[in-house]
This record gives C-alpha cells, structure tokens and sequence, in this order.
C-alpha cells in the first residue's frame, strides 16, 4: 500500500467542491512506473510521481500529481526573499489519463494548443489560438474516416470560449496517445490517451472550475471520437 501525499488530498477536497468525486490510488498504477517516487528522489534534481485520483463522476478516468525539483546554490541579496545556500525550487503538473477497452488501438494522435496573448498596460487576454499536430486518431488517408479529433474540438462553441478565457494561465494543452510500461508490479488502467498542461507552481496547481469545465469537455468529446470509431481502432 502506498503512503499517500498531503497535497493529493487536498486536491481531492478541491475538485470535489467542484462535483468531482475521487478516491486516492493505494496501489501503484501502470502509469506512474514512468517515474520514481517523488520521495525515492531526496535531495537529488530531477522528477517524481506524488500520486493519483480515479475519478468516480467525470469522463476523466485519472489524474496524476507528478513534481519537479532542482537544487540551486543562491546568493544572499538585500532585500530578496532567498538567503546564501542551498535552496529547492519545485514545480508541478497535473497528468489526466482517458482509459478505454482493451482492444482499443490509437494511432501516433498528437495536439497541442499554439496561443497568441495580447498584452495590454494592466492586464492581457488571448488574441487567438489554434491546434497543432497530427489530430488523427488513425494512419488512413484523410476523408475516408472522421478521425480528426481537432474538427469536434473547435466545433463545440462553450470549450471555444472557455478556452480562450482560460488559455491566458494554461497557455499550452497537449492531448496524445498514451502508451504505459505495464510493469508487473502495477495495477494496469487501460490509460491511451493523454492530457497534460505547463509546469506550474504549487499554487497555481488548484485548477478553477472553468479550468476543469475544459478538461472534462476535452475529455468527453475525445472519448465520443474514439466510440464513434471503435470498428477502426482495433
């Protein structure tokens, strides 16, 4: 049984002010093989896994909780916040995995958002932003198949707006296929797609409800893609 970390319980608390039930993992998935324990690291820089969520209520299956740490030596400044030593900088990232049957099979799918910030004397907004990469979820040549992932994401007019509300703090969102270790040792989740923003501080992990309304939406309407096309992707 693993030792869950304080911070995955309160994310757990945040979420579900949201409606969003979950339960902490406390067995070790198939996905956070593709990192050390984040406590296995110590002192050294470098990534590691914190933990994860199954979501009970949500098109999202998992979310795992994944932290980055260097070590600096810093010099003492007048009136900085740092003194002379040894210090640790942290960030950290938020990983949601989509899990489908077995049999399911996804091509090389890759997107990410491309943003454009206006920036103006008090505040900054999105001017613009599209999709970029290979949006199919097959290898077959265009037209034959609706496999184009990114047609039902720019069509939904809400995830349009939300995103160009909430891409000022996300900035960049990558959906793709995922493909686990499978280690023996794991609890196998069936995860094969994957959607990930920036690293972030600690502070700024707390995703806002307008945040998780995107996620969720992303998430749906790639699982619809993937149902509508289950013949193919076998």
């Amino acid at each position: 049984m693993l030792i869950s970390d304080p911070i995955l319980e309160k994310i757990q608390k945040h979420f579900n002010g949201y409606g969003i039930k979950s339960s902490i993992s406390e067995e070790r998935l198939d996905f956070e093989s593709d990192y050390p324990d984040i406590c296995i690291l110590g002192v050294k820089d470098g990534m590691g896994n914190v933990g994860s969520l199954k979501l009970e209520n949500s098109p999202i299956d998992y979310i795992q909780i994944i932290k980055k740490q260097e070590y600096a030596k810093c010099d003492y400044a007048v009136g900085g916040h740092v003194g002379m030593g040894i210090h640790k900088h942290s960030w950290w990232m938020m990983k949601l995995f989509l899990a489908f049957s077995d049999s399911i099979r996804i091509g090389p799918f890759d997107i990410g958002t491309l943003t454009t910030i206006k920036k103006g004397l008090f505040h900054s907004e999105v001017e613009s932003f599209m999709w970029n990469g290979y949006p199919k979820l097959t290898t077959l040549p265009p037209g034959l198949i609706r496999d184009n992932v990114v047609e039902p994401l720019s069509s939904d007019q809400k995830l349009q707006q939300l995103m160009t509300k909430c891409l000022l703090k996300e900035r960049t969102i990558t959906i793709s296929r995922y493909l686990p270790c499978h280690e023996s040792d794991t609890v196998e989740t069936n995860s094969k797609i994957i959607i990930k923003s920036k690293w972030k501080l600690q502070k700024d992990l707390f995703a806002d409800h307008d945040t998780m309304k995107i996620y969720e939406k992303m998430a749906k309407i790639v699982k619809q893609t993937v149902n509508d096309l289950k013949y193919h992707l076998r």
